[in-house]
Parts: C-alpha cells; sequence; structure tokens
C-alpha cells in the first residue's frame, strides 16, 4: 500500500487571502509539478519497498505488510546492503570509540576500588590496633593485597584488548 500525501488546502483558498501575484498558468504548471513530483516520490518508494521485499523474500525472512515493517526492512536492507568502502570507512571510529569506552569503564571501576580499598585498608588498621583481633586484621590485609593483585590483571588485559580492538573491528 503506498503512502498517501498529506492533504493540502487548495490553492484556490490560499490565492483569496493574498493578493495574487502569479498568472493562472505559471499556478497550473506549479500545481502540475508539485503533482509529478508527490506521484514521483511515491513510485520510487513503491519501487524500493517492492525491491527490499523480494530481498528479504531470498533470505527466508517474512514480507513487511505494514509501513512500519516495510519502512524497518528497508532501512536494514540499506544497511546491509553497504560495499567495503563505506563500512571500511566507519571501522576505525567505531573501534575508536568502543575502545575508549572500555578504558573509560576501567576507570570508573579503578575510581569506585580505590574508595573500598580506603575503607577495607582503614578497618584492616583498627583490627590491627588491638591485640584480640591481629590476626584478622593481617588476613585483611592479605586479602586486600590478593585483590589489588588481581585488579592489576583485571586492568591489564582491558588495556590489552582496548589496544587490540581496532584490528578485531577490521577482520
Amino acid at each position: 500500500m503506498a503512502r498517501q500525501p498529506t492533504p493540502r488546502t487548495p490553492r484556490a483558498r490560499l490565492s483569496k487571502a493574498k493578493p495574487k501575484s502569479r498568472s493562472s498558468a505559471a499556478q497550473t504548471a506549479e500545481d502540475t509539478a508539485l503533482d509529478d513530483a508527490v506521484t514521483d516520490a511515491q513510485d520510487l518508494a513503491d519501487d524500493v519497498v517492492a525491491d527490499e521485499g523480494d530481498t528479504l523474500a531470498s533470505a527466508s525472512l517474512p514480507t513487511p505488510t505494514t509501513d512500519v515493517q516495510k519502512a524497518v526492512a528497508f532501512n536494514q536492507a540499506q544497511l546491509t546492503a553497504q560495499t567495503g568502502e563505506v563500512l571500511s570507512a566507519l571501522e576505525s571510529p567505531v573501534a575508536d570509540q568502543a575502545a575508549v569506552m572500555m578504558l573509560e569503564d576501567l576507570r570508573g571501576y579503578m575510581q569506585g576500588s580505590e574508595q573500598l580499598v580506603l575503607a577495607a585498608s582503614g578497618q584492616a588498621m583498627a583490627l590491627l590496633l588491638d591485640p584480640a583481633t591481629q590476626d584478622t586484621g593481617k588476613k585483611a590485609l592479605q586479602e586486600l593485597a590478593t585483590w589489588q593483585a588481581s585488579l592489576i590483571t583485571f586492568s591489564g588485559s582491558v588495556t590489552t584488548t582496548a589496544s587490540t580492538i581496532k584490528g578485531d573491528f577490521g577482520s
């Protein structure tokens, strides 16, 4: 089903509101050109949707029936039909953005971890001051050291992945 143009106010009513500055032949030519443009746009949209319908049918996908489904099918076909030059132009910015987002997430995680380490080490130090809880304080500090070592390993692997992600997008 082709999309119908939005109804517009007839030019005859508009011409009464303002002084007539054009000849009726010019007005008729303009109306004809406008109608032709609307018809051409509808025909083009119908052709594109029909072509996309053929593409979808060959992909064993259900044929779109509503205007929204046709619009989605058209957008998907336009995105998947892009040649290598367009996609390769997008690889670098997308890879850069992914790497930056990974590093930004790591930064936020490290800042949150810093606050946890500060509170936990304060508690462990308080446990060390009391002779009855010194063993618990030592164990807590050992666990913190182990956790910080694993945090360093984790941040190193995130950094390595972020630095190699550009090659991953290219493959």
